[in-house]
């Protein structure tokens, strides 16, 4: 047990050097050693389940790829993608996608696995006829599993992948299945790993090739302030290794095996109570605003409350909700971004991003962008066109 303990923690620290972005990902999993288990697989969890005979049999190179295929499977969501579909078509459909990008990616893969050529791959149905599957780069396991069984449809032989290569698992976590707030903080978890994990990689000059199309996907899948917020921490919160102390599983390998630092993060939300924003406006931008204090821990919020002149600045600390719950809200007046800008400027010349709560009818003509910025806008506010810089986004 020690040895292949020891052989996946080199494995490890030696991709956060040649493949940080795979690396950062690999470090959000649990591996847990399991006779039970053939080879090597990953539950809905995040868990990864391996038999150390397989490990010792691998490659240095084989298992640095085969840990980030584990966990393309996890950030693609493909294990919960295949509920409801024939499941090794998809596993399938879903190795295919994966080994491509890691091939695209420079790693070398065990000829065990579903490995294809130039992004294409060829299989043979029952009666010996080729399907051959092209510009893979460019698809989802989902297009690739439709083509599949599209091209499979009279062949249940080889719908069900009985002469096709796999070597790993997609384990299910007994018969009950995940909750929808299971799956929602499970998904969460994996969005936010991929933000880091690509800011991570960006500041080290060293971001994967060919995963816009799977990344974009996932953290946009629907546009709304907390998707288009991770795109900005992605570029503003700094991530790293740290060596000032180690992680607790190096005293057990006698491997010195880093923790992940990310560094906190301020950022800036401007609250508008003038006249024209009603009750629920209101309550709903709180709502929201409630919503970015739980969601990131690593970050401090300035809340600038202001309707044509600044009302009161609160901070909120690494995600402490309730503190927004006891805030006492005033306004009424006219309206005026300009105080909230020179506020800004004055005093949090550091700050990163802000986010304006707004109905929209504003100063915009007298503002500039001295500061990126994320338009939040009411229901009944300003069209999208008439702001004038940042990002915009309509709360339903």
């Amino acid at each position: 047990m020690e040895i292949q303990n020891k052989k996946i923690t080199r494995a490890k620290v030696q991709l956060q050097q040649e493949k940080p972005f795979f690396a950062y990902l690999i470090m959000n999993m649990k591996f847990k050693e399991d006779k039970k288990v053939e080879t090597i697989g990953v539950d809905r969890l995040g868990n990864c389940y391996y038999n150390p005979k397989f490990i010792e049999e691998l490659s240095e190179d084989n298992l640095k790829g085969i840990l980030a295929h584990e966990v393309l499977h996890l950030v693609l969501e493909h294990l919960q993608r295949s509920e409801n579909l024939k499941h090794t078509l998809y596993n399938i459909s879903a190795d295919l996608c994966v080994n491509d990008l890691l091939l695209t990616n420079g790693f070398k893969l065990d000829s065990r696995g579903l490995i294809p050529n130039y992004h294409e791959y060829t299989f043979n149905n029952s009666d010996g006829k080729e399907i051959t599957i092209e510009n893979i780069d460019k698809k989802t396991a989902n297009q690739v599993y439709e083509e599949l069984l599209k091209a499979l449809k009279d062949d249940k032989k080889a719908q069900d992948g009985e002469d096709n290569k796999r070597f790993d698992e997609h384990i299910e976590n007994g018969d009950k299945p995940l909750t929808p707030q299971q799956q929602q903080q499970i998904k969460g978890k994996w969005k936010k790993a991929v933000s880091e994990a690509s800011a991570y990689a960006r500041d080290k000059g060293n971001l994967p090739d060919g995963l816009g199309l799977f990344i974009d996907g996932l953290l946009n899948e629907k546009v709304n302030w907390k998707s288009l917020l991770y795109k900005y921490l992605t570029k503003t919160i700094p991530h790293d290794y740290s060596y000032s102390r180690p992680s607790k599983r190096s005293f057990s390998t006698g491997v010195y095996l880093p923790i992940m630092r990310k560094e906190s993060v301020e950022i800036v939300v401007s609250l508008d109570t003038s006249g024209s924003i009603q009750g629920q406006e209101l309550r709903d931008f709180m709502s929201e605003i409630n919503g970015i204090a739980k969601s990131f821990n690593n970050l401090t919020m300035k809340l600038i409350v202001c309707d044509s002149e600044i009302k009161d600045v609160y901070t909120i600390g690494n995600g402490d909700s309730n503190e927004i719950e006891k805030l006492r809200i005033r306004g009424g007046g006219g309206t005026s971004h300009k105080p909230v800008y020179d506020y800004i400027n004055k005093n949090l010349p550091n700050t990163k991003l802000l986010v304006n709560f707004t109905d929209g009818y504003t100063d915009l003509d007298e503002l500039d962008e001295t500061i990126n910025t994320l338009w939040v806008i009411c229901k009944n506010g300003v069209s999208e066109k008439d702001i004038p810089f940042g990002e915009v986004i309509k709360l339903d």
